[in-house]
């Protein structure tokens, strides 16, 4: 564990440490060293929770269920491995809190209701 700003956050400096970190539900995950950049670009691919709203309530929830579908078999068929594929699916329930040069701080989602 980590302190940022008085928050006590799960410190990952790899994909093994995250993949731990995710499972074990963290509420904060602070990624550190080389790895924050690789993560930072899953994260920039990832659709900002706000627009994720507003599509599905302005398509009445329809977009959504398209959007977990091409997202479905974008997964399946990716070339990544299992670990990836499974890292960047539990990515999905967090958003960027902070970043800074060194490192990146990702925030559970449900904190914010």
């Amino acid at each position: 564990m980590h302190k940022v700003n008085g928050i006590e956050a799960y410190e990952a400096h790899n994909r093994t440490e995250l993949l731990a970190g995710l499972e074990a539900k963290s509420e904060y995950i602070l990624i550190k060293g080389d790895y924050y950049k690789e993560v930072r670009k899953i994260m920039d691919t990832h659709l900002p929770e706000h627009e994720s709203i507003g599509v599905s309530m302005g398509s009445a929830g329809m977009l959504s269920i398209l959007n977990y579908a091409v997202e479905a078999v974008r997964t399946s068929f990716s070339n990544a491995d299992e670990m990836d594929k499974k890292i960047d699916r539990k990515l999905n329930l967090f958003k960027v809190k902070k970043i800074t040069d060194d490192g990146l701080l990702l925030s559970l989602k449900q904190l914010d209701y």
